[in-house]
Protein backbone atom coordinates (compact mmCIF):
# COMPACT_ATOMS: atom_id res chain seq x y z
CA UNK A 1 0.00 0.00 0.00
CA UNK A 2 1.27 3.53 -0.83
CA UNK A 3 0.94 6.15 1.76
CA UNK A 4 -0.52 9.69 0.70
CA UNK A 5 -0.42 12.65 3.13
CA UNK A 6 -1.69 16.07 2.14
CA UNK A 7 -1.97 14.77 -1.39
CA UNK A 8 1.31 13.92 -1.83
CA UNK A 9 2.56 10.54 -2.21
CA UNK A 10 5.26 9.39 0.23
CA UNK A 11 8.12 7.54 -1.33
CA UNK A 12 11.57 6.38 -0.49
CA UNK A 13 13.53 7.96 -2.99
CA UNK A 14 12.96 9.92 -6.58
CA UNK A 15 15.85 10.35 -8.69
CA UNK A 16 17.22 12.27 -11.77
CA UNK A 17 19.95 10.88 -14.54
CA UNK A 18 21.72 14.36 -15.33
CA UNK A 19 24.67 12.60 -16.98
CA UNK A 20 23.86 9.43 -19.52
CA UNK A 21 27.44 9.07 -20.38
CA UNK A 22 30.23 8.05 -17.69
CA UNK A 23 34.06 7.94 -17.56
CA UNK A 24 33.71 4.45 -16.26
CA UNK A 25 33.24 1.31 -19.05
CA UNK A 26 30.79 -0.95 -16.09
CA UNK A 27 29.91 -3.92 -17.65
CA UNK A 28 26.25 -4.79 -16.96
CA UNK A 29 25.72 -1.13 -15.92
CA UNK A 30 21.99 -0.85 -15.27
CA UNK A 31 21.69 2.45 -16.76
CA UNK A 32 23.89 1.72 -19.96
CA UNK A 33 26.28 4.41 -19.67
CA UNK A 34 28.93 2.80 -22.02
CA UNK A 35 26.50 2.70 -24.76
CA UNK A 36 24.85 5.67 -24.68
CA UNK A 37 25.60 8.97 -26.15
CA UNK A 38 26.23 11.86 -23.55
CA UNK A 39 23.67 13.69 -23.19
CA UNK A 40 22.97 16.30 -19.86
CA UNK A 41 19.99 17.15 -18.31
CA UNK A 42 19.68 21.28 -18.03
CA UNK A 43 19.06 22.92 -15.00
CA UNK A 44 15.84 24.41 -16.15
CA UNK A 45 14.72 21.53 -17.52
CA UNK A 46 15.26 19.36 -13.85
CA UNK A 47 13.95 22.06 -12.53
CA UNK A 48 11.00 22.45 -14.18
CA UNK A 49 10.38 18.20 -14.03
CA UNK A 50 10.69 18.81 -10.34
CA UNK A 51 8.28 21.92 -9.75
CA UNK A 52 5.80 19.45 -11.58
CA UNK A 53 7.00 16.16 -9.45
CA UNK A 54 6.62 18.21 -6.15
CA UNK A 55 2.77 18.35 -6.48
CA UNK A 56 2.23 14.81 -6.04
CA UNK A 57 5.44 13.06 -5.12
CA UNK A 58 7.15 13.34 -1.27
CA UNK A 59 9.73 11.52 -1.51
CA UNK A 60 12.38 11.35 1.24
CA UNK A 61 15.71 11.75 -0.30
CA UNK A 62 15.70 12.93 -4.43
CA UNK A 63 19.07 11.58 -5.95
CA UNK A 64 21.75 12.98 -8.53
CA UNK A 65 23.06 10.31 -10.38
CA UNK A 66 23.73 9.41 -14.09
CA UNK A 67 26.31 7.75 -15.58
CA UNK A 68 28.11 9.77 -13.86
CA UNK A 69 26.68 13.55 -12.39
CA UNK A 70 29.84 14.98 -12.16
CA UNK A 71 30.51 15.16 -15.76
CA UNK A 72 27.58 17.44 -15.97
CA UNK A 73 29.18 20.98 -16.99
CA UNK A 74 26.83 23.04 -14.92
CA UNK A 75 26.57 20.11 -11.77
CA UNK A 76 25.91 23.69 -9.53
CA UNK A 77 23.01 24.65 -11.15
CA UNK A 78 21.89 21.19 -11.25
CA UNK A 79 22.23 21.13 -7.43
CA UNK A 80 20.36 24.20 -7.07
CA UNK A 81 17.11 23.95 -8.86
CA UNK A 82 16.76 20.35 -7.25
CA UNK A 83 17.21 22.71 -3.74
CA UNK A 84 15.23 25.13 -4.88
CA UNK A 85 12.56 22.45 -6.09
CA UNK A 86 11.50 21.50 -2.59
CA UNK A 87 10.77 18.25 -4.07
CA UNK A 88 12.70 16.76 -0.66
CA UNK A 89 15.00 18.26 2.12
CA UNK A 90 17.50 15.66 1.29
CA UNK A 91 19.95 15.62 -2.01
CA UNK A 92 21.98 12.94 -2.35
CA UNK A 93 24.55 12.69 -5.35
CA UNK A 94 25.89 9.12 -6.52
CA UNK A 95 29.14 9.12 -7.96
CA UNK A 96 32.56 7.36 -8.94
CA UNK A 97 34.55 10.08 -7.58
CA UNK A 98 36.94 10.40 -10.28
CA UNK A 99 36.04 13.90 -10.86
CA UNK A 100 35.53 14.76 -7.19
CA UNK A 101 38.91 16.81 -7.29
CA UNK A 102 37.48 19.12 -10.12
CA UNK A 103 33.93 19.50 -8.08
CA UNK A 104 32.94 23.30 -7.80
CA UNK A 105 33.22 24.55 -4.47
CA UNK A 106 29.55 25.32 -4.50
CA UNK A 107 29.28 21.63 -4.88
CA UNK A 108 29.83 20.39 -1.43
CA UNK A 109 27.70 23.00 -0.04
CA UNK A 110 23.99 21.86 -1.61
CA UNK A 111 24.31 18.41 -0.73
CA UNK A 112 23.14 16.31 2.09
CA UNK A 113 24.46 12.78 1.12
CA UNK A 114 27.30 11.51 -1.01
CA UNK A 115 27.28 7.52 -1.83
CA UNK A 116 30.75 7.20 -3.30
CA UNK A 117 31.21 3.75 -5.63
CA UNK A 118 33.98 1.93 -5.55
CA UNK A 119 34.63 -0.65 -7.83
CA UNK A 120 37.27 -3.14 -8.11
CA UNK A 121 38.31 -3.19 -12.06
CA UNK A 122 38.41 0.72 -11.38
CA UNK A 123 39.73 1.43 -8.52
CA UNK A 124 40.00 5.46 -7.42
CA UNK A 125 43.02 6.41 -5.77
CA UNK A 126 43.33 6.88 -2.13
CA UNK A 127 43.95 9.90 -2.00
CA UNK A 128 40.92 10.92 -3.48
CA UNK A 129 38.79 8.56 -0.95
CA UNK A 130 40.77 11.19 1.69
CA UNK A 131 40.04 14.03 -0.25
CA UNK A 132 36.40 13.13 -0.77
CA UNK A 133 36.18 12.21 3.25
CA UNK A 134 37.26 15.55 3.97
CA UNK A 135 35.12 17.95 2.01
CA UNK A 136 31.90 15.72 3.22
CA UNK A 137 33.16 16.36 6.81
CA UNK A 138 33.94 19.54 6.33
CA UNK A 139 30.47 20.08 5.11
CA UNK A 140 28.76 17.53 7.20
CA UNK A 141 27.89 15.57 4.39
CA UNK A 142 26.81 12.18 5.14
CA UNK A 143 29.18 9.83 3.10
CA UNK A 144 28.50 6.26 1.88
CA UNK A 145 31.65 4.62 0.61
CA UNK A 146 29.60 1.62 -1.30
CA UNK A 147 31.86 -1.26 -2.50
CA UNK A 148 31.06 -2.98 -5.19
CA UNK A 149 32.34 -5.79 -6.48
CA UNK A 150 29.38 -7.44 -8.58
CA UNK A 151 27.00 -6.50 -10.89
CA UNK A 152 23.03 -7.69 -11.24
CA UNK A 153 23.16 -8.81 -14.98
CA UNK A 154 19.67 -7.30 -15.50
CA UNK A 155 19.45 -7.36 -19.52
CA UNK A 156 17.49 -10.13 -20.94
CA UNK A 157 19.42 -12.14 -23.65
CA UNK A 158 17.76 -12.58 -26.03
CA UNK A 159 15.21 -10.02 -25.45
CA UNK A 160 11.65 -10.83 -25.22
CA UNK A 161 10.97 -12.89 -21.88
CA UNK A 162 7.35 -14.11 -22.29
CA UNK A 163 4.49 -12.60 -20.31
CA UNK A 164 4.08 -14.40 -17.64
CA UNK A 165 7.97 -14.36 -17.14
CA UNK A 166 7.92 -10.40 -16.97
CA UNK A 167 5.35 -10.79 -14.70
CA UNK A 168 7.46 -13.01 -12.68
CA UNK A 169 10.41 -10.57 -13.09
CA UNK A 170 8.07 -7.85 -12.06
CA UNK A 171 6.91 -9.64 -8.69
CA UNK A 172 10.50 -10.09 -7.37
CA UNK A 173 12.00 -6.59 -8.45
CA UNK A 174 13.10 -3.87 -5.96
CA UNK A 175 13.54 -1.40 -8.12
CA UNK A 176 9.78 -0.49 -8.54
CA UNK A 177 9.97 0.29 -4.84
CA UNK A 178 13.35 2.24 -4.89
CA UNK A 179 14.20 3.50 -8.14
CA UNK A 180 11.17 5.82 -9.34
CA UNK A 181 12.97 8.78 -11.68
CA UNK A 182 11.87 11.77 -13.48
CA UNK A 183 12.89 12.03 -17.33
CA UNK A 184 12.27 14.30 -19.77
CA UNK A 185 9.09 15.54 -18.81
CA UNK A 186 7.91 11.79 -16.88
CA UNK A 187 7.70 10.12 -13.96
CA UNK A 188 8.82 6.70 -14.19
CA UNK A 189 8.60 3.34 -11.77
CA UNK A 190 11.83 2.61 -12.62
CA UNK A 191 15.09 3.72 -13.77
CA UNK A 192 15.25 1.13 -16.47
CA UNK A 193 12.45 2.13 -19.32
CA UNK A 194 14.31 5.55 -21.30
CA UNK A 195 17.52 3.81 -21.03
CA UNK A 196 16.59 0.39 -22.45
CA UNK A 197 14.22 2.72 -25.00
CA UNK A 198 17.41 4.72 -25.85
CA UNK A 199 19.69 1.40 -26.58
CA UNK A 200 17.14 -0.69 -28.72
CA UNK A 201 17.06 2.74 -30.91
CA UNK A 202 20.91 2.00 -31.37
CA UNK A 203 20.30 -1.31 -32.06
CA UNK A 204 17.48 -0.56 -34.94
CA UNK A 205 14.73 -1.89 -32.76
CA UNK A 206 11.62 0.56 -31.66
CA UNK A 207 10.23 -0.15 -28.89
CA UNK A 208 8.16 2.85 -27.32
CA UNK A 209 9.11 1.81 -23.35
CA UNK A 210 8.90 5.34 -22.21
CA UNK A 211 5.39 6.31 -23.46
CA UNK A 212 4.03 3.10 -22.02
CA UNK A 213 5.86 3.04 -18.48
CA UNK A 214 6.04 6.81 -17.51
CA UNK A 215 3.45 9.57 -17.10
CA UNK A 216 3.13 13.33 -18.34
CA UNK A 217 4.25 15.60 -15.27
CA UNK A 218 2.70 17.92 -16.80
CA UNK A 219 -1.12 17.15 -16.88
CA UNK A 220 -4.57 16.95 -14.55
CA UNK A 221 -4.61 14.25 -12.08
CA UNK A 222 -0.68 13.77 -11.58
CA UNK A 223 -0.89 12.21 -7.85
CA UNK A 224 -3.51 9.57 -9.27
CA UNK A 225 -1.93 8.54 -12.30
CA UNK A 226 1.45 7.93 -10.19
CA UNK A 227 -0.55 6.00 -7.48
CA UNK A 228 -2.19 4.16 -10.51
CA UNK A 229 1.18 3.36 -11.49
CA UNK A 230 2.43 2.43 -8.47
CA UNK A 231 -0.12 -0.17 -7.33
CA UNK A 232 -0.77 -1.54 -10.57
CA UNK A 233 -0.10 -5.55 -11.04
CA UNK A 234 0.92 -5.57 -14.25
CA UNK A 235 4.64 -5.85 -15.48
CA UNK A 236 6.41 -2.61 -17.22
CA UNK A 237 6.54 -3.29 -20.77
CA UNK A 238 10.33 -3.03 -19.94
CA UNK A 239 10.24 -6.01 -17.63
CA UNK A 240 10.27 -7.56 -21.32
CA UNK A 241 13.52 -6.80 -22.00
CA UNK A 242 15.21 -6.94 -18.42
CA UNK A 243 16.10 -9.44 -15.73
CA UNK A 244 15.07 -7.08 -12.93
CA UNK A 245 16.61 -8.11 -9.64
CA UNK A 246 15.74 -12.26 -10.95
CA UNK A 247 19.58 -12.30 -13.22
CA UNK A 248 22.79 -13.79 -11.75
CA UNK A 249 25.67 -11.79 -11.05
CA UNK A 250 28.94 -11.02 -12.61
CA UNK A 251 32.11 -10.17 -10.98
CA UNK A 252 33.02 -6.44 -11.94
CA UNK A 253 35.02 -5.60 -14.65
CA UNK A 254 35.36 -2.82 -17.16
CA UNK A 255 34.72 -3.18 -20.56
CA UNK A 256 37.07 -2.84 -23.50
CA UNK A 257 37.35 0.34 -25.54
CA UNK A 258 35.74 -0.98 -28.38
CA UNK A 259 32.78 -3.85 -27.70
CA UNK A 260 30.50 -5.16 -29.83
CA UNK A 261 27.02 -6.28 -27.70
CA UNK A 262 24.07 -7.27 -28.33
CA UNK A 263 21.16 -6.42 -26.21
Amino acid sequence: MVDVRQGRILTWSLEAHVADGCNLRCAHCCTLSPYLPGRFTSAADLGRDLALARQALAPNVFKVTGGEPLLHPDIVGVLEAARASGISERIQVTTNGFLARTAPDGFWGLIDRLTLSLYPSAPLPGDTIAYVRERCAERNVVLTEKRVSEFSVMDAHPPGNADERAREVYRECWLKNRCHMVHRGRFYVCTRPPHLEARLLQLGKRAPLSEKDGADLDGPDLARRILALLESPEPLASCTYCLGASGCTRAHEQLPRRTASRL
